[in-house]
């Protein structure tokens, strides 16, 4: 024989108070782990390098853009003298440009005391 229907209604609120208590248990374990957990540690963000010192000079060029010579910036005369010398010795197409390089770190110097 067939088994008699239960009563659908009285399963349902036995399912959502079992439900319910299962959710009531895991919200307090949830809270019992977040006020278990230490704070945040706030790291110290890293100091920026600053860039390096750049020196600009003035570059003679050729047209496949390979470098020739080079002078200091407060040579730009020299450097002009330079282009007409090698378009005059040579075919081709000769330019100057402005290339900036870094400077090298200073030394400091290290002073040493003599003894009296």
């Amino acid at each position: 024989m067939a088994k008699r229907t239960l009563n659908r209604r009285e399963l349902r609120q036995q399912a959502d108070a079992a439900e319910q208590s299962a959710s009531a248990t895991a919200a307090t374990e949830v809270a019992a782990t977040k006020k278990t957990k230490k704070p945040a540690v706030k790291r110290k963000p890293r100091a920026k390098k600053a860039p390096p010192r750049m020196c600009a000079r003035w570059g003679v060029f050729d047209g496949s853009m390979k470098q020739v010579a080079i002078f200091d910036y407060n040579q730009r005369g020299a450097a002009d003298e330079k282009i007409a010398d090698l378009q005059s010795r040579k075919k081709g197409v000769y330019f100057l440009q402005i290339v900036k390089e870094a400077m090298p770190e200073p030394v400091e110097a290290v002073s040493v005391e003599s003894e009296v």
